[in-house]
């Protein structure tokens, strides 16, 4: 009788041992694995560089005027941006008057000095260069004396940028950054930039178009793993 109640003791522990150790593995698992999987760097998407055709320009507001010679109209290039602008360089033009941006001339003459305005009653005063554009194409008997005006001033040539947007690029100490997504790994990448966009900024070197780059770079570090919830872009 003794060795039977022995014997159902020990079952009786072990039973309890058996469920003690399901009962902790359900709490580890409830409880650590999400954890783990948490610690996994979270990325809202990946995406991959882009290529646009870029055509530097000069942007610059003024005035019509009828002329001997013709149309003209007189834009106040910033200071900033004079350096770039030369003689003979080709200008569209548009106005409120004729938004659909039939006008097109060149840089006939450039101002010697420069000069302060302010083109409204929200803007700074800014330092600017009087620049004269020759109307040369589009139907001038619309135009009126003292029309305003925009003119985008080509300054260069026209050529293919590789372009990526700026939330994926990060910068340090060391530089300008990407991550890419490489065997489920985050690496970073020095990368060289170029020309700013209003969408993004050319990269001049240091990926390819190939490559997945991962957003929120700040979230990021080498050799992280990561999961991703967006696609690449193709």
């Amino acid at each position: 009788m003794n060795r039977a109640n022995k014997k159902g003791g020990r079952l009786a522990i072990l039973k309890w041992g058996i469920i003690a150790a399901l009962v902790f593995s359900a709490f580890y698992i409830a409880l650590w694995v999400p954890a783990a999987a948490d610690s996994v760097m979270p990325v809202s998407y990946v995406t991959r560089a882009e290529n646009y055709i870029y055509s530097p320009c000069v942007a610059a507001k003024g005035n019509l005027a009828k002329t001997p010679s013709g149309w003209t109209a007189l834009v106040y290039v910033n200071e900033g941006d004079i350096s770039s602008v030369a003689v003979g360089q080709q200008a569209a033009l548009t106005g409120a008057a004729f938004p659909d941006g039939s006008f097109f001339g060149k840089v006939s003459a450039i101002g010697d000095s420069a000069h302060i305005i302010t083109q409204s009653t929200v803007s700074l005063p800014e330092t600017v260069v009087d620049v004269t554009i020759q109307v040369e194409q589009g139907d001038t008997s619309i135009l009126r004396t003292g029309y305003s005006v925009t003119a985008q001033i080509k300054t260069g040539e026209e050529r293919t940028v590789s372009v990526l947007p700026y939330s994926v690029i990060g910068q340090d100490d060391e530089g300008e950054y990407v991550y890419v997504l490489e065997k489920g790994l985050a690496r970073r990448r020095g990368i060289v930039t170029g020309i700013e966009l209003s969408d993004g900024t050319e990269i001049v070197s240091g990926i390819s178009k190939e490559d997945n780059v991962l957003a929120e770079p700040e979230k990021l570090f080498e050799g992280a793993r990561v999961r991703t919830g967006g696609k690449s872009k193709e």
